[in-house]
């Protein structure tokens, strides 16, 4: 009986330390303590003040790693944290979705719009494996939890409130090209939209805007007081080349885009110092991509240091 019992309790024991050896259930905050490379986002949610949403709430997080905040600008946690607590929480909650969506489960395609817990909306492209949440690309996915599941991203991705027209009207170094739009649009009517500084949704027609700064316009021979002499059928032509159909961010940009008028291409050379886009003249105009990924409501800017000719 003695040696039954021996048996027994070393049975017990024996199964006890298996128990102990499997993987324990984590909860999507489990996961986003754990992970070396989240440490910014971490201090970011407490900043917030949303650590306890990841606990129950059953969620989708697209993480942006330490590197990634460092892409869109944030050189530390203590960037992260000297912003006000609500403006964190908005940005953190634009990398939120309600429920649990796994890789298997996103749909494929380009530029899929999707609703972020922030009422916000983001574009989600899922094409040859490689997922992309706007221009930020997977870098870990299913991460899965108890209540939910992570991936990884290389970027953050910030809330669009504005639309391009907006933006326009907002920054000054962007004046010149907005005169010559407000100016060609007398010739060509659909680039009223360009200029519609009311904010869209994503589902209103969208648009790339290769943007030159003041710099290159002037430099082009369009100042101000050019512009206001030069013929709206001209000037038309010219803005009109800068723009194209749908949402191109700048992972997308390869080979040759047609442009507004689809008779209108440009072409991109990508490279590991930056993306040149190119326009159809004998030489081309090459001009560098000096900013990328502006998101407005209806589109997305990329803003460019020379001005292309059709």
């Amino acid at each position: 009986m003695k040696k039954i019992s021996g048996i027994f309790i070393l049975f017990c024991v024996w199964f006890a330390g298996c128990k102990q050896d499997e993987p324990q259930p984590r909860s999507v905050s489990d996961i986003l303590i754990e992970d070396s490379e989240l440490g910014m986002l971490r201090a970011a949610i407490d900043h917030a003040g949303i650590r306890d949403a990841f606990k129950t709430s059953t969620v989708t997080i697209y993480a942006p790693s330490d590197e990634g905040f460092k892409a869109a600008g944030f050189a530390d946690a203590s960037a992260i944290t000297a912003l006000p607590p609500e403006e964190v929480r908005a940005l953190l909650t634009n990398h939120i979705m309600i429920g649990k969506i796994t890789k298997d489960k996103m749909a494929l395609g380009l530029n899929n719009p999707v609703t972020m817990m922030s009422k916000g909306n983001a574009f989600l492209s899922n094409v040859n494996g490689g997922p992309f949440l706007n221009h930020a690309r997977f870098t870990k996915t299913d991460m899965v939890a108890t209540n939910g599941v992570v991936h990884v991203i290389n970027n953050v991705v910030p809330i669009a409130n504005r639309s391009v027209g907006l933006i326009l009207k907002n920054t000054p170094d962007y004046s010149l090209f907005r005169e010559a739009l407000l100016r060609a649009r007398i010739a060509d009517p659909r680039l009223q939209e360009l200029v519609d500084t009311t904010a869209k949704t994503v589902y209103s027609p969208s648009y790339t805007l290769f943007l030159p700064t003041n710099q290159a316009m002037i430099a082009a021979r369009l100042s101000s007081a050019e512009i206001s002499v030069t013929s709206p059928i001209i000037l038309a032509r010219t803005v009109a080349y800068h723009i194209a159909l749908s949402r191109y961010f700048s992972y997308m940009l390869s080979g040759n885009l047609a442009m507004l008028d689809a008779s209108y291409v440009t072409s991109f050379d990508v490279q590991s110092t930056g993306i040149k886009i190119k326009d159809r003249q004998s030489p081309p105009t090459e001009a560098n991509l000096i900013k990328t990924n502006i998101n407005a409501t209806n589109g997305i800017i990329h803003v460019i240091d020379k001005v292309l000719k059709p």
